[in-house]
């Protein structure tokens, strides 16, 4: 049996287009990327995603059968922010309210 990993990413876009809600920021998303671009064996896909400093999965080759997690929080990408500390800045907003 062969195996892909991918990573986790996970945060808030800011809203750019025109508009009521433009600044705001969008509902918390969650992306996912393939890695590997051919498949591996299992112990190669398991030191792969263990060598990852975010998170990632080892799943069956062009499935979504997780057969590993490496256990590791996601990453926020670049020029989002991460759930949490939107809602400490709400929650801060409200206070000074």
């Amino acid at each position: 049996m062969m195996y892909e990993v991918a990573i986790h990413q996970h945060g808030r876009q800011l809203i750019t287009r025109d508009g009521p809600a433009q600044g705001l920021l969008e509902w918390p998303q969650h992306v996912w990327g393939r890695i590997t671009a051919r498949p591996l064996g299992l112990i190669r896909a398991k030191a792969l995603a263990d060598a990852q400093s975010t998170h990632a999965t080892v799943q069956v080759w062009m499935t979504a059968d997780v057969v590993y997690d490496n256990g590791k929080s996601p990453t926020v990408p670049a020029g989002w922010w991460p759930a949490s500390a939107q809602i400490a800045r709400g929650e801060e907003q409200a206070v000074r309210a």
